[in-house]
């Protein structure tokens, strides 16, 4: 008996199992000792030669002479020999004589069945487990518990009723074995502690799982269907319920099929191994979309969780593809719409609506001239209906051509580009998801086509404005109905009548399309030898560019279409030219004669006053507001009208008469109307902004007084209410400089009036040469670097689209970034620009507040010296105040100084970089002309360039 506690004993790994008793060694069926009679009868019997190690021992191999050779002549399955004696005769034989003896009897091989056969006969096995399924489950029965796996109280069931109670439970259904507890949400068994014959309970239960979360995950699936479709829901998402109820239809009868020829629970469970990995995918997806709440963030959710899975060379990837293309296609159908490719279904997409998907319609508000809030609805881009594979510049893009679109339809509806036969006979590709570069070179072909063949439409109709509409015969794939059949005979009448008979009696061809999902799904869970590689998907495009190369080309294609059109538009039908050169006239006072007539009309004290007195309006001359020689302020609205009628008629018409008189851009008419109703009106103000206006000397006295100017439509699209905002604060600020310019000119009249006391007074006449320098320093700076300068380049960028507009080739396009809204935005950045020179920007609201109080000190000192010099104030007991005056504003105006000097030298400030953070792609757009530069340092050097204020002042 072997030691126990030897650790270096090597146990008999290949001893019989005790549990046989005495059954017999040397019975297994492989290794059993096997008599070859035809080798072993020849063979003679090897005896050890005083050798111990008889393994590597040499044995004697002589076979003696053929005589002596015995043939066998019993079956190797009897186990019994004969031993034939050796003739042992040293004589030679001859061995021709030996031809008379019988033949040697063909070999017996052994074979396979063989080795079956005696299996069933007398095979025993060693192990329990290959004992077959009856000593298996006694040894798993019996109360020893001799396996020690706990089953003896294991009720063994119909293997043929488990496995197809299995087979329920993978397809969601309940069966004998298991049922559906509605409370739980799960599959849950009707019996415990059941097993099949062969099987213990815990590796059943193993097997068990993949069923189980199958016929879970099923029934999850269905009931979101159930619900989907049930509910009032989007269209994305009613196709990701189709899409869903498509899956578990082919599972359920293709499984249902295939299982009927499986005989064991391993088969059943190998076959449901593909659709268990494709179940737990789409549960994924289901979880996570349940959670949004539109269908642009559905199909978000959709693209992210394949680009996880863009590894994948096999089918699922091609399932997955297929359900992003389904789930896209109701928002890929209403971008094409939008964009103009196809024909609205339905009722077409209006501003009296609610909007659809990322377009969406609000109202647009703005103060008109009596300071009443209007609204207007208009279309908005909603960029949180755009699917995160759409970039913002793509999306923006679409919304911006889909604008213009509408626009042509309601101001240009006779416009080739805007009738949808026209469009049409050109053949416009449809938005589509492309996965291959095959695909995707198609996709640029298709674009390239469609943009010639509409070009061409676009020339032909545009050239014959009198051709009629497109019958609908020259659409492609659309054959109008000939109603024929009057003042025809009989017989041909019926003739067509039994051949349309005979076409109905046929039966009713199958064209329907082939269902790609099915047939990936069926490819994907009956693939021979695991999944399917699928080799296209190896080198196609990866999944973060499939939307650029499949959507981009058609939408650049339209793009220039669209933008060249309607850029034409607007600038040869629309005289956009001349609505900004009216901006710039009036809100900016770039016309001289408009400035100067303002300034008089509101400043000039030798005017006659608008005012009533007790109660009767004045006549007989030219009248003004006259502010700072009046008692009362601010003016009635009758006074502003009498004041200032005819200051911009006149000063339009002037302009035109100049304009005329330098160019040869056409003839001059004499126009009554002022562009977009020009006209003075009252600016809505707060209580607060009211208290301020009604004193005369302050600086905001003439912050009431505005141009009102509304934009006719379809101009509003380049000028927004926004940019008429920023239009209305330089107006403001620039009707303060013109009113600070006036006061340090009529300081400088009081001053040199010999009647005045003003000689000998030094601190006054430095107080007023300081202010004069000031305020037109000031001035300068604002109107020659600020204004002038940035409009400069405005007016260069307007030539630049103007010549390649009315440029003489054929090409009516632009580039794609070259719409309506980049002109809107350049537009709006040329006013940032002004805004940023004229210390308006939020930023800069320090610096502006330190100016205005140096302007509140300059008008101070104006009223002072007006009274003195009208001898109202005394000189006597004056010097003093003047004097404080003066040190007040000359700290003011060396704190001014300091601070743009330190402005100019700060690091960032106003440095040339494009207002978003980002650089211009090009196109007429691109560039960096209106980038924010600091131009601060100008102002700085106008002020002073010999450190004067840094000095103390002596007095």
């Amino acid at each position: 008996m072997d030691d126990a506690g030897d650790v270096f004993v090597i146990p008999d790994l290949y001893a019989p199992s005790k549990l046989l008793g005495d059954a017999p060694e040397n019975n297994s069926l492989l290794f059993s000792q096997l008599k070859l009679d035809d080798i072993d009868a020849s063979l003679s019997n090897v005896e050890p030669e005083g050798q111990d190690d008889v393994f590597f021992s040499i044995p004697d191999l002589s076979f003696g002479f053929a005589d002596d050779v015995k043939t066998p002549t019993t079956s190797t399955n009897s186990g019994k020999e004969t031993p034939q004696p050796t003739n042992e005769q040293d004589e030679e034989v001859d061995i021709w004589a030996l031809m008379q003896e019988p033949p040697i009897k063909v070999a017996n091989y052994q074979s396979w069945d063989g080795f079956e056969k005696q299996k069933t006969e007398q095979y025993n096995t060693p192990y329990i487990t290959e004992a077959g399924p009856a000593i298996f489950d006694t040894a798993l029965a019996a109360n020893e518990d001799f396996l020690r796996v706990e089953n003896t109280d294991y009720l063994v069931v119909d293997a043929k009723v488990y496995t197809k109670s299995l087979l329920a439970l993978g397809l969601g259904r309940s069966s004998v074995f298991f049922c559906w507890d509605e409370e739980k949400k799960k599959f849950v068994p009707a019996l415990s502690n059941i097993r099949i014959s062969g099987y213990t309970g815990h590796s059943l239960a193993g097997l068990l799982g993949i069923f189980m979360e199958c016929g879970n995950i099923t029934r999850s699936l269905q009931s979101f269907v159930d619900k989907t479709y049930m509910i009032n829901a989007s269209p994305g998402r009613i196709a990701l319920a189709d899409s869903v109820s498509s899956l578990l239809a082919t599972i359920q009868s293709s499984l249902s099929i295939s299982a009927a020829s499986q005989n064991s629970v391993l088969q059943l469970q190998a076959l449901f191994q593909p659709a268990h990995a494709i179940l737990v995918c789409f549960r994924r997806i289901v979880v996570n979309v349940s959670v949004t709440r539109s269908d642009e963030a559905m199909l978000s959710t959709i693209f992210e969780e394949i680009q996880l899975l863009e590894h994948r060379t096999d089918s699922l990837r091609e399932i997955l593809l297929e359900i992003l293309t389904r789930v896209s296609q109701p928002w890929l159908e209403f971008a094409g719409e939008w964009l103009g490719l196809q024909r609205e279904a339905g009722l077409p997409l209006t501003k009296e609506g609610k909007g659809k998907s990322f377009v969406k319609v609000e109202n647009k508000d703005w103060v008109d001239d009596q300071g009443l809030e209007m609204h207007e609805p208009d279309y908005v881009l909603n960029y949180d209906k755009v699917p995160s594979f759409i970039l913002p510049d793509d999306a923006r893009a679409m919304f911006e051509v889909g604008r213009s679109l509408r626009f042509l339809r309601d101001h240009h509806a006779n416009h080739p580009l805007a009738r949808a036969d026209v469009v049409a006979s050109a053949q416009p590709p449809s938005l589509e998801w492309n996965f291959s570069w095959q695909d995707v070179q198609k996709v640029e072909t298709k674009a390239l086509e469609y943009e010639k063949n509409l070009l061409d439409a676009i020339q032909r109709f545009s050239t014959d404005s009198s051709q009629p509409e497109l019958h609908k015969s020259v659409i492609p794939g659309m054959d109008m109905a000939k109603l024929d059949f009057f003042g025809k005979p009989a017989e041909d009448m019926h003739a067509h009548l039994l051949a349309s008979i005979d076409a109905f009696d046929r039966p009713l061809m199958d064209n329907a399309p082939i269902d790609q999902l099915a047939v990936g799904l069926n490819k994907y869970l009956f693939a021979k030898d695991g999944p399917p590689v699928e080799k296209s998907s190896v080198f196609a495009p990866p999944i973060a560019l499939v939307p650029i190369l499949s959507f981009n080309p058609i939408i650049a294609t339209q793009a220039r279409i669209v933008n060249g059109t309607c850029m034409r538009l607007f600038f040869n039908s629309h005289n956009l030219r001349d609505h900004l050169a009216a901006q710039r006239n009036f809100h900016l006072l770039g016309n001289g004669v408009f400035s100067s007539r303002l300034s008089h009309a509101l400043f000039d004290p030798e005017l006659e006053s608008a005012e009533r007195h007790r109660g009767v309006a004045r006549s007989g001359g030219i009248m003004g507001l006259r502010l700072g020689g009046r008692d009362t302020w601010p003016p009635a609205s009758s006074e502003l009208r009498l004041a200032l009628m005819g200051v911009l008629t006149e000063s339009y018409e002037s302009k035109q008469v100049l304009n005329q008189s330098t160019s040869h851009r056409g003839t001059y008419l004499d126009q009554t109307s002022l562009p977009g109703d020009l006209s003075f009106a009252v600016r809505d103000m707060s209580e607060d902004e009211i208290e301020k206006c009604m004193n005369p000397d302050s600086v905001e006295a003439l912050d009431f007084l505005r141009l009102s100017y509304k934009p006719p439509a379809p101009l509003d699209a380049v000028i927004t209410p926004i940019i008429l905002y920023k239009y209305d604060q330089l107006f403001k600020l620039l009707l303060r400089v013109i009113r600070m310019l006036y006061v340090v000119s009529a300081l400088f009249r009081d001053a040199t009036d010999r009647t005045s006391s003003w000689q000998g007074d030094h601190t006054s006449q430095r107080f007023r040469i300081e202010a004069h320098h000031f305020i037109t320093s000031v001035c300068g700076y604002f109107f020659d670097t600020g204004i002038e300068a940035t409009w400069r380049v405005f007016e260069r960028k307007l030539d630049q689209i103007e010549e390649r507009i009315n440029s003489d080739d054929d090409n009516l396009t632009l580039g794609q970034n070259d719409g309506l809204d980049k002109l809107r935005d350049y537009h709006e950045k040329v006013l940032d620009r002004i805004m940023f020179a004229l210390l308006l920007r939020k930023r800069q609201q320090p610096v502006m507040k330190l100016l205005e109080e140096i302007f509140g000190l300059i008008l101070q000192f104006s009223k002072y010296s007006r009274e003195r010099a009208l001898g109202l104030k005394a000189k006597e007991g004056g010097n003093e105040e003047i004097r404080e005056m003066y040190l007040r504003f000359r700290k003011k105006v060396g704190v001014f100084i300091t601070v743009c000097r330190g402005l100019s030298e700060k690091k960032g400030y106003g440095e040339r970089k494009f207002m978003d953070g980002r650089s211009e792609e090009g196109g007429l757009f691109g560039g960096d002309d209106l980038a924010e530069e600091n131009t601060v340092v100008q102002l700085v050097t106008r002020l002073e360039m010999s450190n004067y204020y840094e000095k103390s002042a002596h007095i």
